[in-house]
């Protein structure tokens, strides 16, 4: 199969990855300041109007044409899996510490290659399968099955990670289409701000001055987070770039030890590292590169969209 050339600058892809997953974490670790000073669907109106303000000049520099597509189902599919996926984090904060919740949501690389295979019924290798397991038992020590193992923020934690795998595997349709993403970000900001607006005004809670400046840097640290990552990915490629988000697990807890003083504990640090090996294998191992440089090598550009 012939490729593309390597990424043009495959280190600054990495270091734009890292970044743009502090920013993510950023807003997260915002969502689980506010305790439950919010309701959950405010907080995502709150982030989802805001980062739609700061994509909208992006997404019309060009004229309005550039927001038609032929595919907006898969849109849909992908907004509504995404919009639901951080409602349902963000529950989870309220309930965990910032380190299981985000690990949880982040379980998602090993959820994707399940969703793709019953999507596309593409046959999913045998040591994929191994990534996969490895994952689920970081997920069960997390879950702590001897007791409480239904208590409500895990389930909503992993129920958000699952959504997450349905929302990447969505994206990776509108990729192979060729969907610009300042259209895909458009669509998905513009979704979820008309989906949480009306339940945002109904449960309403006004903000304190302080707060204000806090949900507004939800919105700020999302779009640019997403942004980043969009560059980010002109550089490297998914198969190398994808594990640097479980960099957000990390993050998440050295910001609850420093500034909110909630260490990780042995449980935590376990299944947190079995679910980054699960998931890093998923994609390292579903490349099933002959040479380690062509882990680095962007797939054919002339591959074609399963729809």
């Amino acid at each position: 199969m012939a490729h593309e050339p390597k990424p043009s600058n495959l280190p600054l892809g990495i270091c734009i990855s890292l970044i743009a997953y502090i920013f993510f974490v950023t807003a997260s670790s915002l969502v689980w300041s506010f305790k439950k000073a919010f309701p959950t669907i405010q907080i995502i109106f709150f982030q989802n109007i805001v980062s739609l303000i700061c994509i909208i000049p992006l997404a019309l520099r060009k004229g309005p044409g550039r927001l038609k597509t032929d595919i907006l189902s898969i849109h849909l599919l992908r907004d509504v899996a995404g919009v639901l996926s951080y409602y349902l984090y963000f529950v989870a904060i309220r309930y965990l510490n910032l380190t299981d919740a985000t690990t949880l949501n982040y379980s998602a690389p090993f959820f994707v290659p399940i969703i793709w295979w019953i999507w596309t019924k593409e046959k999913i290798d045998l040591h994929v399968w191994w990534s996969i397991i490895v994952g689920f038992i970081g997920v069960a020590v997390i879950l702590n099955p001897t007791r409480q193992i239904f208590q409500e923020g895990f389930v909503f934690g992993l129920s958000a990670g699952i959504l997450s795998a349905i929302a990447f595997a969505s994206l990776r349709i509108l990729n192979l289409n060729k969907e610009p993403m300042s259209r895909t970000l458009f669509y998905y900001f513009l979704f979820g701000t008309i989906f949480s607006a009306p339940f945002a005004a109904i449960y309403w809670v006004a903000p304190s001055g302080l707060q204000w400046l806090k949900v507004v840097g939800v919105g700020l640290a999302t779009v640019t987070a997403q942004m980043l990552l969009t560059v980010a990915y002109r550089y490297g490629t998914a198969s190398f770039l994808s594990p640097l988000g479980y960099s957000t697990v990390i993050y998440a807890a050295l910001i609850s030890w420093l500034f909110f003083h909630i260490p990780p504990n042995t449980r935590s640090i376990v299944g947190t590292a079995l679910i980054v090996i699960g998931g890093t294998m998923t994609y390292l191992l579903k490349k099933k590169p002959e040479k380690i440089s062509e882990t680095f090598e962007i797939p054919d550009p002339k591959e074609k969209p399963p729809l």
